[in-house]
Protein backbone atom coordinates (compact mmCIF):
# COMPACT_ATOMS: atom_id res chain seq x y z
CA UNK A 1 0.00 0.00 0.00
CA UNK A 2 1.53 3.50 -0.80
CA UNK A 3 1.17 6.72 1.20
CA UNK A 4 -1.56 7.80 -1.03
CA UNK A 5 -3.72 5.06 -0.45
CA UNK A 6 -3.54 4.76 3.39
CA UNK A 7 -4.98 8.17 3.74
CA UNK A 8 -7.71 7.62 1.12
CA UNK A 9 -8.61 4.45 3.29
CA UNK A 10 -8.57 6.59 6.49
CA UNK A 11 -10.50 9.52 5.07
CA UNK A 12 -12.90 6.83 3.37
CA UNK A 13 -13.41 4.85 6.41
CA UNK A 14 -13.89 8.03 8.88
CA UNK A 15 -15.72 9.03 6.34
CA UNK A 16 -18.04 6.68 5.58
CA UNK A 17 -18.78 6.11 9.75
CA UNK A 18 -19.73 9.25 10.15
CA UNK A 19 -22.60 9.40 7.75
CA UNK A 20 -23.46 5.73 9.14
CA UNK A 21 -23.95 7.50 12.57
CA UNK A 22 -25.48 10.47 11.87
CA UNK A 23 -28.22 8.98 9.49
CA UNK A 24 -28.59 5.94 12.45
CA UNK A 25 -28.67 9.05 15.01
CA UNK A 26 -32.00 10.71 12.23
CA UNK A 27 -33.51 7.28 12.43
CA UNK A 28 -33.56 6.15 15.44
CA UNK A 29 -32.94 9.00 17.99
CA UNK A 30 -36.38 11.23 18.33
CA UNK A 31 -34.36 13.75 19.90
CA UNK A 32 -31.38 14.45 17.48
CA UNK A 33 -31.93 17.71 15.71
CA UNK A 34 -30.65 19.26 12.80
CA UNK A 35 -29.51 21.76 15.48
CA UNK A 36 -27.35 19.01 17.06
CA UNK A 37 -25.55 18.32 13.80
CA UNK A 38 -24.97 21.84 12.90
CA UNK A 39 -23.45 21.73 16.93
CA UNK A 40 -21.55 18.71 15.85
CA UNK A 41 -20.10 20.68 12.67
CA UNK A 42 -19.06 23.42 15.20
CA UNK A 43 -17.29 21.35 17.34
CA UNK A 44 -15.31 19.32 14.80
CA UNK A 45 -14.63 23.24 13.24
CA UNK A 46 -13.28 24.06 16.69
CA UNK A 47 -11.23 21.21 17.20
CA UNK A 48 -9.96 21.56 13.61
CA UNK A 49 -8.44 25.06 14.86
CA UNK A 50 -7.27 23.82 18.19
CA UNK A 51 -3.34 22.23 16.66
CA UNK A 52 -1.49 25.17 17.38
CA UNK A 53 0.62 22.04 19.22
CA UNK A 54 0.87 19.96 16.32
CA UNK A 55 -1.23 16.50 15.86
CA UNK A 56 -0.37 13.70 13.06
CA UNK A 57 -1.91 13.21 10.05
CA UNK A 58 -4.21 10.66 10.84
CA UNK A 59 -6.20 12.72 12.98
CA UNK A 60 -6.25 15.59 10.40
CA UNK A 61 -7.16 13.28 8.29
CA UNK A 62 -10.28 12.44 10.34
CA UNK A 63 -11.55 15.83 11.43
CA UNK A 64 -11.43 16.55 7.67
CA UNK A 65 -13.32 13.53 6.63
CA UNK A 66 -15.94 14.31 9.16
CA UNK A 67 -16.08 17.67 8.69
CA UNK A 68 -16.96 16.85 5.09
CA UNK A 69 -19.65 14.09 6.10
CA UNK A 70 -21.28 16.25 8.39
CA UNK A 71 -21.36 18.45 5.62
CA UNK A 72 -22.76 16.26 3.22
CA UNK A 73 -25.66 14.91 5.65
CA UNK A 74 -26.75 18.59 6.71
CA UNK A 75 -26.95 19.44 3.61
CA UNK A 76 -29.30 16.75 2.41
CA UNK A 77 -31.41 16.70 5.40
CA UNK A 78 -32.02 20.82 4.32
CA UNK A 79 -32.84 19.57 1.77
CA UNK A 80 -35.07 16.82 2.80
CA UNK A 81 -36.84 20.04 5.06
CA UNK A 82 -37.61 22.24 1.89
CA UNK A 83 -38.94 19.42 0.15
CA UNK A 84 -41.27 18.51 2.72
CA UNK A 85 -42.36 22.13 2.92
CA UNK A 86 -42.62 22.27 -1.06
CA UNK A 87 -45.06 19.29 -1.10
CA UNK A 88 -48.83 20.41 -1.21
Amino acid sequence: MDTTSWREVTYNNKFDGTVKFIRNMRQNDPTFTINDLEGMLQSEYAREGLAWDGRGEVVEISIQATIAAIQQELLLWKKDIEMKVALP
